[in-house]
This record gives C-alpha cells, sequence and structure tokens, in this order.
C-alpha cells in the first residue's frame, strides 16, 4: 500500500491526476445523461443518440486514462506514439458503444450487465484501448 502511495505522491503531477479525476466525474455524467436521451427515443434518432454517446463517452474514457498517463513520470523520458495514440482512441469510441448498445437494447437485465462489463475500466473495450495506450508510449534514448 504504501509503495503505491509512494508511486502517486511522488511520480505523479497531481494537477493532472486531479485534471483527470474532474474529466472523468464530468465524462460519467455525461454518459448517463445521454442514455437517458437513448432510452426515451426511438428509430433514426436512438441511433443518432447512441452514436452521440458512445463518442462523447469513448473520448471522456481515453481523455482520462491519457492525461492520467501524462501525469505519470517514470524518470526517463518518454513519448507517445501519434499512430498508436490515435487507434486508443477510435477503439475506445468503437468498443464503447459497443458496450452502450448491448446495455441500452437488452431487455432482460443480463445484457445490461454484459454492456457494463463492456464499458467498465476492466471490462473488454477499456482493456483493448488500454493496451494501445500503453504500446504508444516508447523511452526516448534507451530499451
Amino acid at each position: 500500500m504504501y509503495a503505491v502511495l509512494n508511486c502517486i505522491v511522488t511520480q505523479h503531477d497531481l494537477r493532472l491526476v486531479g485534471l483527470a479525476a474532474v474529466i472523468c466525474a464530468l465524462a460519467s455524467y455525461t454518459a448517463i445523461s445521454l442514455l437517458h436521451h437513448v432510452r426515451t427515443s426511438s428509430g433514426h434518432m436512438r441511433r443518432a443518440w447512441l452514436a452521440v454517446s458512445a463518442i462523447s463517452t469513448g473520448f471522456g474514457v481515453w481523455a482520462t486514462h491519457f492525461i492520467a498517463m501524462l501525469a505519470f513520470s517514470p524518470g526517463v523520458p518518454t513519448a507517445y506514439n501519434i499512430a498508436l495514440t490515435g487507434l486508443s482512441l477510435v477503439a475506445a469510441i468503437l468498443l464503447t458503444g459497443a458496450g452502450l448498445a448491448v446495455a441500452v437494447d437488452s431487455i432482460a437485465g443480463a445484457g445490461a450487465w454484459l454492456g457494463g462489463a463492456m464499458v467498465a475500466d476492466r471490462g473488454f473495450g477499456a482493456g483493448f484501448r488500454h493496451r494501445r495506450a500503453r504500446r504508444s508510449a516508447r523511452r526516448l534514448g534507451g530499451a
């Protein structure tokens, strides 16, 4: 426990950690608000609201994690591969959208649980996005 706390305090810019937390809270509130529109609409408007919700939520998830990654200072120079970073954003949007679609289009409660698992931080979509983001980071000047 102390090692984790020490890492957060000494190897992170706490202002960026705070910014990531604020963005996470705003993205969560926005996702819930937009999902209310998805549930109350039908036809083409339902698909449009779902797309808006997926894009908004995907950007929020991606921004939260990317800012948190920027807050971490491992003690060696680092950089990010722009193509893989962009791929992680696209993955966040598409996989979050798939999870939201499963959650709102299911009649039984199991679909909501499955959709939530797809969107959750340890879920399928976030896991894929996180691996892409981690691969986009590289150390400069060495192994």
